[in-house]
């Protein structure tokens, strides 16, 4: 919902390629207002962080309500589920409304267009709008306005190859000006999983992997671990989203443990270190001066916001569970990188070590 605002702890505003300050994404009234630019071919995309994962063999839906002022105008506005790779969404052109599903194959994409028909319905008035799909690779997607089915794609018993590579994708809004800058005004958005459990996550976790469990620091705010969810793997959009479970500290001497996020990769300066890479890639992490080098990673505090921090007792564990009894989730998501930092509480030298555990939606 955009009740008071655009959360910028939930989504990410794109003007012409280059994420920016939310600009052309308000809340005006208590709904979402996204235009595209003054300027002949400004594109605006609004998307979130999380990519909600496909549950095999579950319905998957997306809801959304939107106004379109002037619908006719040459303003292109998207909307559904996708990246620019891959995914489901409607589309209204000057030329009508349209459902398209969007896949990559051989690094070429392409777009299934289905021209809707909207006889009797007033797109510049408030409409809800719903894509349902039991996607499997091969099924078919609906397109419903106003609860009732506009478009069926018929896919069922008719492709050679799926019909999306990709069916985890975030939610997103998108404007494009061909010549008039109208808005696309939107009251709320949801994707759920029907008959879903939210499982499919597998178990991961990185360490201070010597035979110590722990590396020599001194100062503040020292890097001990550093984790990042890589934007892109093999070359397409990375969108496998990491649930955050459990931090452990621990320290030869009394401590502070500080737990920062950032979107900012420049913020770790590897030095003579270098980034490994986590399972099948789609992470990667450093640990401090582990092996050693003659230069360990730094960080610059400047660049994150501080997010946790616990003092954690001479020679005793300390450990703060992400989870909160399912009350709410922390999610790394791609491009998110978590640091984690420890000093002594007089800045001098301590052996210290983290644990990180989560669990990735592959």
């Amino acid at each position: 919902m955009f009740t008071y605002n655009v959360p910028v702890t939930t989504w990410q505003e794109t003007f012409n390629g280059t994420v920016q300050a939310f600009t052309n994404a308000t809340s005006v009234d208590g709904a979402l207002n996204l235009v595209a630019g003054a300027t002949l071919n400004d594109k605006t995309n609004l998307r979130s962080f999380r990519n909600p994962r496909y549950e095999p063999n579950r319905g998957h839906l997306y809801s959304t309500a939107c106004i379109l002022p002037n619908p006719t105008s040459n303003t292109i506005r998207r909307w559904g589920t996708a990246t620019d790779e891959s995914g489901v969404f409607f589309e209204l052109n000057s030329v009508g409304l349209y459902g398209v599903v969007r896949t990559t194959r051989n690094s070429v994409t392409t777009e299934d267009r289905h021209l809707i028909n909207t006889t009797g319905i007033d797109l510049s008035k408030g409409n809800v709008y719903d894509i349902q799909f039991q996607w499997r690779g091969v099924g078919n997607y609906k397109f419903f306005i106003n609860l009732q089915e506009v478009i069926n794609t018929g896919y069922l018993g008719t492709l050679t190859e799926l019909s999306m590579y990709n069916p985890a994708a975030p939610v997103f809004f998108e404007c494009e000006n061909e010549g008039a800058n109208d808005a696309i005004i939107v009251g709320c958005v949801d994707i759920t999983s029907e008959g879903g459990e939210n499982n499919g996550k597998t178990y991961g976790s990185i360490s201070i992997s010597n035979n110590t469990g722990s590396v020599a620091i001194s100062g503040f705010n020292q890097p001990v671990l550093a984790v990042r969810s890589k934007t892109t793997v093999g070359g397409l959009i990375n969108t496998r989203d990491t649930l955050a479970l459990l931090a452990n500290a621990y320290s030869d001497q009394k401590s502070i443990l500080r737990i920062w996020a950032t979107r900012d990769f420049t913020a770790i300066t590897p030095n003579d270190q270098a980034w490994v890479d986590y399972g099948d890639a789609h992470l990667e992490y450093i640990e401090y001066d582990n092996p050693n080098v003659t230069t360990p990673m730094t960080f610059d505090t400047t660049k994150a916001d501080l997010i946790f921090g616990s003092r954690v007792n001479l020679d005793e564990s300390y450990s703060t569970s992400a989870l909160f009894q399912g009350r709410t989730d922390i999610y790394l998501t791609p491009g998110d990188m978590f640091v984690f930092t420890m000093h002594r509480e007089n800045g001098q030298g301590a052996s210290v070590g983290v644990t990180f555990e989560f669990a990735e939606a592959i």
